[in-house]
């Protein structure tokens, strides 16, 4: 595989930064300013799915960034619906507020019915009868904490399946990683096993290297942590450092996609981690520093 030129690596980072994608939880909406003054009228802001959260917050929070002029996409815990008909009345109250992307994940709790995996929401026809055609489903470039790798590799291509026959947009959403090695190895892995489906990079975003660690240990992203004490010089180094930037691993992404032109890799998803603000104001600078002068004018 050929280096790519800087050219080729600054076409492929505004691709993977224009749109970028946000994640907030549903209780923080409040908290936010609003969501106009630092994100481009209609990016896409992911609501989180919290086992103690009323499933009314995620409506009103989807109500609040609808009425921002952002993309609402609310997580959708399969585990935490209890059967079909719940799960039409939650679609049916989010229509109600405009929404009509959705993540779609297996939740991090016990079954409270009978869905207990994320490809039997896609698989159960109620998403097409809501108007929601473009879903999003979770991506493990390092694995899961409580899921085999050949059981993650099933649900894979079972997703690619449902996504043909019924005719969904479905994308892959990562969990957040600290280096690209992992990120580009696993989607060379799942694009030669037969995935097809598109990919948002999941990057943490400004915030405390020691929140992020706390998250990353809990979220089973080990392999990228190494890479992470090489990068910044050791654990007690990053602990000290006030704010993480994830400068290199973005980068490296883009340097990745730029050689590849198979590559399923399309856009870059953030983890502010409570540091939203920050993050899309980083992001958007970057962005436009690597944007050519002739199309910041056009």
């Amino acid at each position: 595989m050929t280096t790519p030129s800087v050219t080729a690596v600054n076409a492929a980072l505004r691709g993977l930064l224009h749109p970028f994608s946000v994640e907030v939880t549903p209780r923080e909406a409040s908290k936010l300013p609003p969501l106009s003054d630092v994100l481009d009228p209609g990016t896409a802001v992911y609501l989180t799915f919290l086992p103690r959260n009323r499933w009314q917050q995620t409506v009103a929070a989807a109500r609040w960034v609808a009425d921002a002029g952002m993309r609402p996409v609310p997580h959708l815990a399969a585990r935490a619906v209890p059967d079909h008909d719940s799960l039409r009345r939650m679609l049916a109250d989010l229509a109600v507020v405009g929404v009509a992307d959705l993540l779609v994940v297996a939740g991090g709790v016990d079954p409270v019915g009978e869905f207990h995996e994320s490809a039997q929401i896609l698989d159960s026809g109620c998403l097409e009868e809501a108007g929601i055609r473009r879903i999003g489903v979770a991506g493990h470039p390092e694995g899961h904490p409580d899921v085999a790798d050949d059981e993650l590799a099933r649900a894979l291509a079972t997703k690619n399946s449902i996504a043909r026959e019924r005719g969904l947009d479905i994308h892959l959403v990562t969990q957040f990683c600290f280096a690209a090695e992992p990120i580009i190895a696993w989607e060379r892995r799942i694009r030669e096993a037969g995935n097809e489906l598109p990919i948002r990079v999941g990057l943490p975003g400004l915030t405390s290297p020691t929140e992020l660690l706390r998250f990353g240990l809990s979220c089973g992203v080990g392999p990228s942590l190494k890479v992470l004490r090489q990068q910044t010089g050791g654990l007690f180094k990053l602990a000290t450092t006030s704010t993480y930037h994830p400068d290199e691993t973005l980068l490296d992404v883009a340097a990745a996609v730029a050689a590849d032109p198979g590559s399923l890799i399309q856009a870059v998803h953030f983890f502010p981690f409570g540091s939203l603000v920050p993050t899309a104001e980083w992001a958007t600078g970057l962005r436009t520093r690597h944007t050519p002068r002739s199309s910041r004018s056009a």
